[in-house]
């Protein structure tokens, strides 16, 4: 099984970078390319997170 915390981290850097991308591209904020590249980080750190809370729950059962 793949480690659920390397996905989390590279779903997370992931996100930064999109984020960053959004922040750094020159011209009007709410432009359809920002926007895209803002909903690109908002689901890849969902995910990440999501994979955080799996890793958790995981660990919790295997120690039972």
């Amino acid at each position: 099984m793949r480690n659920p915390v390397i996905w989390g981290i590279i779903y997370f850097a992931v996100g930064v970078a999109f984020t960053y991308m959004a922040i750094q591209n020159p011209g009007d904020m709410w432009s359809f390319y920002n926007i895209l590249l803002m909903v690109f980080a908002a689901y890849n750190i969902n995910i990440a997170l999501k994979m955080f809370a799996f890793s958790v729950k995981l660990k919790k059962q295997q120690q039972k």
